[in-house]
């Protein structure tokens, strides 16, 4: 992943194997098992509303699964 800053520098990204280092590590929260879907008759919609809603939380487990280059200044 590679982006413009204002000042014009490039910074890039680089995240590991998974196969080879935990980096990042997610999780359902607790008692969400997964997506929930919700879905009603609408009265403001010609049809269905339908929302999902997933519950987790996730976090970095192992700092040498990712780098951050800077970039030129």
């Amino acid at each position: 992943m590679r982006r413009k800053s204002p000042a014009g520098a490039t910074r890039s990204y680089v995240a590991g194997d998974a196969a080879g280092i935990d980096g990042l590590e997610f999780a359902y929260l607790a008692g969400a098992r997964g997506p929930r879907v919700e879905s009603k008759s609408g009265w403001d919609v010609d049809g269905v509303e339908i929302r999902v809603i997933l519950d987790y939380g996730a976090g970095f487990v192992d700092h040498r699964g990712w780098f951050a280059n800077p970039g030129a200044a």
